[in-house]
């Protein structure tokens, strides 16, 4: 049977093609420079940021027009990123950002997730009280630090003067408070998940104080400058969509999430990862609303040492209309 042969293309049809795959190809990087720069830098590789990696992980921030670059920055040094304009919002703790706010800069708080303090102080097995504490060594992750900052209000509120009574020493991070703990180096420090874990399920330390417990503390912030919420709302309100979508999947998504969990705290102990999502995922609130409450608590402490801290209220330091409005239209769509 004779198989008839299909014309070939005129001319004019070869270059309307050409013609549609140039326009395309000059489409796709016009597509690409629409979405929005965003620098977001984080202090800690705890799972308090677990909601930034997993709106990375699964591609959150890209289906919501965000090209979000996550940076790793230690400590206070995250906040000092942002101030010089390296960074347009960060992860970092409450206390870090009022000490900042009150020292003059143009910070505030836009969401929270962690509205509580995570936090427990690990001890030797033979420390049972605060007293036991006295004439010691306690690890910091770094000095002006969310860890620094509980140390010295624990020690206070426990008749302890730090850097008299007990020696505060920072270490860096919380893998090396573990690690100074194990080579004895130091006799308590305090840890964040999974860490305080880590010190007590294999290396045999015990909790002296689950500050999580008790206390009302704004833990974690997510902070901008000011002059950039202003003059930027549509993208922060943008990125705390972003946010709120993400904590849906940590939620919901126990195996992707843990994935997640082990490659940004590199670990792959699945008693620790477990352990560590079971307690977030009942910890994180759906929509990240800052406690007022937790604010002053800041505030209370700092006071003593900060003149300025005594006249200031906790709406000095956040802008709320940002989760108030998503508040509002999760309210509007129904439970």
């Amino acid at each position: 049977m004779h198989t008839p042969r299909r014309a070939p293309l005129s001319r004019w049809a070869r270059i309307l093609r050409l013609q549609a795959l140039v326009a395309l190809l000059g489409v796709l990087p016009a597509l690409a420079a629409s979405a929005e720069r965003l620098q977001v830098a984080h202090s800690t590789l705890t799972a308090t940021n677990a909601v930034l990696w997993v709106a990375r992980d699964k591609g959150i921030f890209q289906s919501h027009g965000l090209d979000v670059r996550l940076i790793y920055v230690a400590g206070v040094r995250s906040l000092q990123a942002l101030l010089a304009n390296e960074v347009e919002l960060v992860s970092v703790a409450g206390s870090t950002a009022i000490q900042a706010n009150l020292a003059g800069a143009d910070t505030v708080i836009v969401g929270g997730i962690s509205n509580s303090v995570l936090m427990w102080l690990v001890v030797a097995p033979g420390i049972t009280t605060a007293a036991g504490l006295r004439n010691g060594r306690l690890a910091v992750t770094r000095f002006g630090s969310l860890s620094d900052f509980m140390a010295r209000t624990y020690l206070r509120r426990a008749g302890l003067t730090p850097d008299r009574d007990v020696a505060l020493i920072q270490t860096g991070g919380y893998p090396e408070s573990v690690a100074a703990l194990q080579a004895g180096a130091i006799q308590a420090a305090m840890l964040s998940p999974p860490y305080h874990k880590i010190a007590m399920k294999r290396l045999g330390f015990r909790e002296l104080v689950d500050l999580s417990q008790t206390m009302k503390y704004q833990s974690n912030a997510l902070v901008t400058l000011r002059r950039f919420a202003q003059t930027q709302p549509a993208i922060v309100t943008t990125f705390l969509k972003s946010y709120v979508e993400a904590v849906r999947v940590f939620k919901q998504e126990r195996e992707f999430t843990i994935g997640v969990l082990s490659r940004a705290m590199r670990t792959t102990d699945r008693e620790i990862l477990d352990d560590t999502y079971s307690f977030y995922r009942d910890y994180f609130e759906d929509i990240p609303h800052p406690t007022l409450e937790g604010v002053q608590l800041i505030l209370d402490e700092m006071a003593p040492r900060t003149p300025r801290a005594r006249e200031a209220r906790p709406q000095d330091f956040v802008d709320l209309r940002f989760v108030q409005a998503l508040e509002a239209a999760r309210g509007k769509k129904g439970p």
